[in-house]
């Protein structure tokens, strides 16, 4: 059986296209599906985890994927990241180094993860910060990337990969699972099945709330939020049916048409900003004119 591929990019429409795309895994088993990229004419190379997180569902239920008709050029930035090393293709050498490859890291991987912020969340136009706030955003990244060990149930892990957009002055992060989703843990925790996944999502989002018990948590994301509301940046949080929004000009979520499996969160930087940004608590006298 044939699906057609459209346009993949880091916004509804895209994560819409994505749920979508995994309903259609449901009802399949055993089948060998080709999928068409003829009518995709851009794949944002960061949503390339969020789509694996949708191929595991095709994987669950033992179908052969196989992806045809890639245009040429979203082939190559795709063999660069590495996300085309997954279905059979070989890797491509990023001479100009944009992407922030694709990888898959176990539950257990937090190491791994540590490891993979050191060598390449650095440069590729990242605002100037103070030693003490780069520290506590890798911080941060790495708590976003342990809330999906400790609560997604993630059988086939979590997906991580990035690109830089010089262009159009941004770089995307993006960490992506294929688990239960933020609405079935914060159901659990209160034992209500009514709430849904954008109450779920908001929930999450303040403060320190949190479904795991007699422990500080929330999703990671205050002080990200905070630079991102002065970076001109924007963060997404995807999860289920749930597409929350925020940026320097507010914050909404609204519903997905269907069940996007998992969770994915992306932070999309402004590259254009010239800015130097450092942690209040690193001020001193000296640097009061």
């Amino acid at each position: 059986m044939q699906e057609k591929i459209c346009d993949i990019r880091s916004d509804a429409t895209g994560f819409n296209a994505l749920a979508a795309l995994s309903e259609k895994a449901k009802a399949l088993l055993f089948e060998k599906v080709d999928l068409d990229f003829q009518d995709c004419t851009f794949f944002e190379a960061n949503m390339a985890a969020p789509f694996y997180a949708v191929l595991t569902k095709y994987y669950e239920g033992m179908n052969v994927v196989t992806p045809t008709n890639i245009r040429s050029d979203i082939r190559t930035i795709l063999q660069k990241n590495r996300f085309l090393c997954e279905l059979g293709f070989c890797e491509l050498h990023d001479s100009n180094q944009t992407t922030l490859p694709f990888k898959r890291f176990k539950l257990t991987s937090g190491e791994q993860f540590s490891d993979y912020l050191d060598q390449y969340m650095h440069d590729r136009g990242i605002p100037k910060m103070s030693d003490g706030l780069a520290k506590k955003f890798r911080q941060s990244l790495f708590e976003i990337f342990q809330n999906a060990t400790q609560h997604s149930q993630s059988e086939q892990g979590i997906f991580v990969c990035g690109q830089f957009f010089p262009k159009q002055h941004r770089l995307d992060f993006t960490i992506a699972d294929a688990g239960i989703g933020i609405r079935e843990n914060v159901r659990r925790f209160w034992k209500n099945e009514k709430i849904s996944s954008c109450q779920a999502i908001t929930w999450a989002l303040q403060g320190a709330n949190t479904t795991r018990q007699n422990q500080p948590g929330g999703l990671g994301l205050k002080l990200i939020k905070d630079f991102l509301s002065l970076n001109r940046g924007k963060l997404l949080i995807v999860s289920r049916y749930g597409f929350y929004k925020f940026s320097a000009s507010g914050e909404s979520c609204r519903k997905l048409k269907d069940d996007f499996p998992g969770t994915c969160v992306n932070i999309e930087l402004n590259t254009n900003d010239t800015n130097r940004y450092t942690l209040k608590s690193e001020l001193t006298s000296s640097d009061i004119f």
